[in-house]
């Protein structure tokens, strides 16, 4: 029986190669966006994370101010992001995606969805109850923000 470490290896090596299959699945859509990388990344940290403001993007993004302002200027000439006041504050200015934006992340994270749901489809009832067991533990982790990678 392999050791703990092996074990954990092992793990990673075959998250690795279920995430790597999945490249084909977003590459087909990625390939014909018209958006520059800095520009997708806000998108799904505004999806991911609700509106905000450009400094709170700049910070998730990990870029300086005037980088997430561009990139936000550039999201809202493209019509991919809205600018709004916030009612709490006045004075501050929110960003949110537009419709048309949470359309096309939604589009770019349905084609993985799609062939992970096919791909389990192939699994024995017996074998998903498994999965979903030993899945369970992991979820609980991931999920509890005190064990989050370091931003």
């Amino acid at each position: 029986m392999p050791d703990r470490a092996e074990t954990i290896e092992q793990i990673v090596r075959a998250f690795h190669r279920i995430g790597h299959a999945l490249y084909p699945a977003a590459t087909l859509e990625w390939v014909d966006l018209e958006l520059t990388m800095a520009q997708v990344k806000a998108l799904f940290v505004l999806s991911q994370s609700g509106p905000m403001s450009v400094s709170e993007l700049g910070q998730k993004l990990r870029v300086q101010p005037p980088a997430a302002s561009h990139t936000a200027d550039a999201l809202v000439r493209l019509g991919m992001v809205e600018r709004y006041e916030d009612r709490e504050d006045r004075r501050r200015t929110l960003l949110r995606l537009s419709d048309e934006a949470e359309a096309l992340v939604d589009r770019l994270r349905q084609g993985r969805r799609e062939w992970v749901h096919r791909w389990l489809g192939e699994l024995t009832d017996d074998e998903l109850a498994e999965l979903l067991r030993a899945l369970r533990p992991l979820e609980a982790v991931v999920t509890d923000s005190h064990t989050q990678p370091a931003a």
